[in-house]
Parts: C-alpha cells; structure tokens; sequence
C-alpha cells in the first residue's frame, strides 16, 4: 500500500514538471465530517481549505495535486471529556477521470496529512506538541462535477491508514489512556467547492 502511494506522488511529480499545456491553477474548500474508528465519539463537523494545480493530460484524465489546512477529529458526548481537535496540513496526488462529453468525473486522491500541532513553527510556540500521530496516509475517493466556466462541486471520503494515536488506545468516556492493541483511524466525509482559473 505504502509502495503504491510513493509511485503514484512519483509519478505527481514527474507530471508536473513534464506537462507544459493545458496547467492551471485553483482554490477548493469546503465541509468536513469527521470521526475516529473506534470510538465513542460523535462526529465533528470543521473544514478545509486549500490550493491546487490541475493538469489535464487528455479528455479523460487530469492530474491534480493539492496542498492545505483540513481541520478533523471527533466531538464527545460526556461533559467531563475533551474533544478530539486535530489540524492537518494535507498535500494530496488527486487524480480525476472523467466521463466522456461530460464534466462528470471520479476522484482517486493519495496523501500525507501533517499534524499542524507538533510542526515546528507551533512547537516553538508551545512547550510540547500533542499525542497525536505526526503524520497519517490518506486514500480518498469521491465524485465531482466540473463546469465550463471552472466551478467544480465534489464529494470525497477521506480514509487514514495510520493510528491516529501512535498505537495508544484513548477511551474518551473516561479521560484516560488504556494500552490496548485497538488502532483509531481518521474518517473524514468532504462536501466542497473548488474554482480553476484558466488563464
């Protein structure tokens, strides 16, 4: 899996640097509605925002890598309990593939999510950072349309493949920690805007 993931931004990369037509350049944000599998929390509703560089290779298939801030976690039913805040600097490999004649296309979008709290800059400003996981692996997929005039409306289910918790157990309900071999991972459901300017 991870294997797959570095051919697939490999080849991101490569695509940039050899595309030299039909690149553009645009800005996406939107809903997210995120949880931890294995917990009882209740979902969290926060947002992304982000950057992008969308390179169409043909009429079927674009390439469209992104960077951005995407605000997950989980929120908890007990009063005497915190809410799971985690802030994310997401870079993604976004490939679409679209349907023909049609602005209809599906979404398959490899990634890397940075926990925003332990970077330095925020370490600097804090005397630690938090339990969380320093990075996660991320498979998205998803559906979008896509207009003439740039406007794209998407939907995408964000999935992590890393415990969010470094392979520590939390049970929310009672504030403590429980070392048990029970992984928590990120779900993330998006419901967004993106806009391309065709220069």
């Amino acid at each position: 899996m991870k294997k797959l993931l570095v051919i697939v931004m490999f080849f991101g990369v490569f695509g940039i640097v050899s595309a030299q037509n039909k690149t553009s350049f645009g800005l996406r944000g939107g809903a997210n509605i995120s949880n931890l599998s294995n917990s009882d929390l209740e979902t969290k509703l926060g947002a992304y925002l982000g950057a992008f560089v969308n390179i169409r290779f043909s009429e079927f298939y674009a390439l469209q890598p992104e960077v951005g801030y995407s605000n997950q976690g989980g929120e908890t039913k007990f009063p005497t309990a915190d809410n799971v805040e985690i802030h994310y600097i997401s870079i993604a490999a976004t490939n679409k593939f679209f349907i023909k004649g049609t602005g209809l296309h599906f979404i398959i979008a490899p990634g890397f999510d940075f926990d925003f709290d332990d970077t330095p800059v925020s370490l600097i400003n804090r005397e630690e950072g938090n339990d969380v996981t320093f990075i996660d692996v991320s498979i998205a997929v998803g559906l979008g349309y896509e207009f003439k005039n740039g406007l794209t409306i998407e939907t995408r289910y964000k999935q992590g493949t890393l415990d969010v918790f470094s392979g520590d157990f939390h049970d929310f309900s009672k504030e403590q920690l429980l070392y048990e071999e029970k992984n928590q991972f990120n779900e993330v459901f998006q419901l967004g805007l993106s806009y391309r300017f065709n220069f």
